[in-house]
């Protein structure tokens, strides 16, 4: 007999909801909403493009004020793939105006939507528009502060390459940008979650102050942090977030730090390798890596960034229960 897909992914839900409405950072994702979401992203993956009625009905609009490409098309397309109404705003909104971020925000919201994706160039913008309309909102990148469906979905990829519950006993090594990057922000909060073993390598301008403080350790020698890592994360150098100017040249920055052969050969055995998009090829990655060694793992990631934005779509836009909306209403 065939499976039904929506029947499917209802009764793994069975009424369950997270425990947050907006979805700003990971700080507010507990064990319990990752151990749901991480379930439903499995089924809506495996279900590939099928299209769902779960959110028919309901309107979401990506606000994206910087350039995106895998974020805003997998949100576009997630929410199509559940039979949601879609708008995209941002470089041709009426911020450029003059317009602040608030008076479009609440623009927006007064047309009734569920969901408002946001992506903007200063951090905390996502938060403030949280607490100033009705509908759900979610964070898809604010300056260099946090990108929390990133971290969700190179945590899942993470489990399931390892095939386990948690991180424990694994260590990632994240080699990079540190400073200027929203990815490292939320990616370290979701490794501590899980249990993993963080080491940060890079140049000594490329690490924020106190960063200690996050639980890691410091490399500034990169082979000694990859030796046994098991997930290498390359990061890129930001240069339109100023980190040109954090190092002497992007080949220089390639020679010391980029993901060579020989550099990803000092990590684990079963060691894979990620990074968020874009690669800048031959500097932060080889791009031999990058197109065909298996331990590769970016594509992936992208796979499971539309199964991970699809599950919450349809938790936030879908909920099953009322409370959190009305502590939102008050």
């Amino acid at each position: 007999m065939a499976i039904d897909p929506e029947k499917d992914l209802i009764e793994t839900r069975a009424g369950r909801d997270t425990s947050f409405f907006d979805l700003v950072s990971i700080d507010s994702v507990t064990p319990q909403d990752m151990e749901l979401i991480f379930a439903l992203a499995r089924k809506f993956r495996s279900y590939g493009t099928h299209k769902f009625s779960f959110n028919k009905g309901c309107s979401l609009v990506n606000a994206f004020f910087e350039s995106s490409t895998r974020t805003m098309a997998s949100f576009d397309l997630s929410a199509k793939q559940l039979s949601m109404d879609t708008s995209n705003v941002g470089s041709n909104s009426s911020t450029t105006k003059g317009e602040s971020y608030l008076d479009t925000a609440e623009t927006l919201d007064s047309y009734n939507l569920k969901i408002l994706v946001v992506r903007a160039r200063e951090a905390g913008v996502p938060e403030f528009l949280a607490r100033h309309v009705q509908t759900s909102v979610i964070n898809a990148g604010d300056g260099w502060h946090e990108h929390p469906t990133q971290a969700l979905l190179d945590a899942l990829t993470m489990l399931d390459h390892f095939k386990g519950a948690d991180l424990k006993g694994r260590t990632v090594t994240i080699v990079g940008d540190i400073l200027h990057s929203r990815v490292f922000g939320s990616l370290s909060r979701i490794l501590k979650k899980l249990g993993a073993t963080i080491r940060v390598a890079g140049p000594e301008t490329f690490f924020p102050a106190h960063v200690e403080n996050f639980g890691l350790t410091l490399h500034h020698k990169v082979d000694e942090a990859l030796e046994g890592a098991h997930v290498v994360y390359a990061l890129r150098v930001q240069e339109e977030r100023g980190a040109g100017g954090f190092i002497p040249t992007a080949r220089e920055y390639s020679k010391m730090y980029g993901i060579s052969k020989r550099r990803l050969d000092l990590a684990a055995k079963d060691a894979i390798l990620m990074h968020p998009g874009p690669v800048r090829r031959d500097i932060d990655v080889h791009s031999a890596l990058v197109s065909v060694d298996e331990r590769a793992h970016i594509l992936q990631q992208v796979e499971n960034g539309m199964a991970i934005r699809k599950t919450l779509l349809w938790l936030l836009g879908n909920r099953t229960d009322s409370s959190i909306k009305e502590f939102k209403r008050k």
